[in-house]
């Protein structure tokens, strides 16, 4: 018991000189600097920014089965939508012209999401004819709920210049006097009211504010601008009292060019203006520079901002827009790909899954007599991709092939090669821009394109290549 004692003990006074040489090491060591990774004080404030809200404006006068469709397939992405309803043009003579959509409203009311009705007010009025305008609104909205469509809000779309703002804020105040208290009252805003100190008393009539930071300034910028448009939510942060989201684009304009500038073409057709189809350039918003601005928005340390509102919901056919599964891709915050792939298809009725070739997959042979295959380049991808410049195929026995499409085909040793055809470069290519010209050497997602066929005893990829 004695020796254990003393064992004890002197394993005591050993643990003591160790510690204390631990400390003295330690008291010795520089500071270090605080790196990222540095947990913060529990006292420090950390903003925790909550998932923007993500909604879609439904932009199209003429509505037709495509309308249902997309509605079904973005409700899963984006929580409400706003649905143009109304519309009013000056005419010269002083009588407005109203267009109002004929919506269907059996395919909104099986929608479940909030929806907001919009009036467009176009921003060449001189002035507002008050009592009319309300009218009009009003007229809707009895409508809507006549034909039994419920919405959460009126969102009033006036491009109003900056000088006439206080006679905006007056009608305002009138509107939102005849509107539903249950009725919440929206507007968008352009970016130059920001410096306008008729735009703060704005605030006080409104529910919420739609900043719009997408139009052509420059078409060497295309139709957004992030360095601006982060300066002008910026700004916007500052000076707003009210709960605001921001509208971004995912959608294309043409632009005009003239000899005194250029036009944008957008609502109003102005191609009879122009005989030569080369001052025509194409403008298209670019998803990669939007899903990183968006990712900066999400980053955002402001609880006024409530979400991001697109323009507009793609359509089937609608060629000025994204495609749909772009725009969830983009909204969602998913990585963007283009997956363009070659399927060779034979007279012998091959399944989609054995006709398919890839760079991945290095030969599909088909040892058999000659048939007949027909060439097709498939984008599998969430993106718009650069069709591939060329595509080498090992073929056997070939005794005809042709290309279409933007290609043409040149045999070699062996080989069937297609190329794609040079076309000249297209004015105002940015990084912010997406161009599209008239035989477009893109390829949507979802998308297809016939490119050639061939005559021959096998036939298999060997390699594509793309610019």
């Amino acid at each position: 018991m004695g020796n254990l004692v003393k064992n004890i003990s002197r394993n005591q006074w050993f643990l003591c000189a160790l510690l204390s040489a631990i400390l003295s090491v330690s008291a010795c060591q520089p500071a270090t600097e605080p790196s990222e990774h540095t947990a913060k004080s529990p006292s420090e404030p950390i903003h925790i920014q909550a998932r923007l809200a993500q909604e879609v404006y439904i932009w199209q006068r003429q509505w037709r089965p495509a309308n249902q469709t997309a509605l079904v397939q973005s409700q899963g992405t984006f929580r409400g939508l706003r649905i143009l309803a109304l519309q009013a043009h000056p005419k010269p003579n002083g009588a407005d012209i109203w267009f109002e959509v004929a919506v269907n409203h059996a395919w909104l009311q099986a929608d479940p999401r909030p929806k907001i009705v919009v009036i467009r007010l176009d921003g060449q009025f001189t002035h507002l004819n008050d009592a009319e305008v309300i009218h009009k609104i009003s007229q809707v909205l009895a409508d809507w709920q006549a034909k039994g469509t419920r919405i959460a809000g009126v969102e009033i779309d006036h491009d109003s210049a900056s000088s006439k703002l206080p006679a905006y804020r007056d009608f305002l105040n009138k509107l939102k006097t005849q509107l539903p208290s249950e009725l919440k009252l929206s507007i968008t805003a352009l970016p130059t009211w920001l410096n306008s100190a008729d735009f703060p008393p704005l605030l006080s009539t409104i529910d919420e504010l739609v900043l719009q930071i997408h139009s052509v300034s420059d078409p060497r910028l295309g139709l957004f601008d992030a360095s601006q448009g982060w300066q002008w939510v910026q700004q916007l942060s500052k000076i707003s009292t009210v709960p605001y989201l921001i509208a971004l684009p995912a959608y294309g304009s043409a632009v005009i060019s003239t000899t005194s500038g250029y036009k944008v073409e957008s609502e109003t057709p102005l191609r009879d203006q122009t005989r030569s189809p080369d001052t025509v350039q194409e403008l298209m918003a670019n998803p990669q520079v939007l899903h990183t601005f968006v990712q900066r928005l999400k980053a955002l340390p402001d609880d006024k901002l409530k979400g991001i509102i697109w323009f507009r919901l793609p359509l089937e056919g609608d060629r000025r827009i994204w495609p749909l599964n772009t725009l969830i891709a983009v909204a969602k915050g998913e990585k963007l790909t283009a997956n363009i792939e070659l399927a060779l298809l034979s007279d012998n009725k091959l399944t989609a899954k054995d006709a398919i070739a890839t760079a991945n997959v290095p030969q599909l042979s088909l040892n058999v007599e000659s048939r007949l295959f027909q060439l097709t380049l498939i984008n599998k991808g969430n993106i718009a991709g650069e069709l591939p410049s060329i595509l080498s195929l090992a073929a056997k026995a070939c005794s005809g092939y042709d290309a279409q499409n933007g290609y043409r085909v040149t045999p070699k040793s062996g080989l069937l090669e297609w190329q794609l055809r040079a076309e000249a470069p297209a004015p105002f290519t940015s990084s912010a821009a997406t161009p599209v010209s008239k035989t477009t050497t893109r390829l949507n997602p979802g998308g297809q394109r016939v490119i050639g066929w061939a005559r021959c005893e096998s036939l298999y990829l060997q390699g594509i290549y793309v610019p």
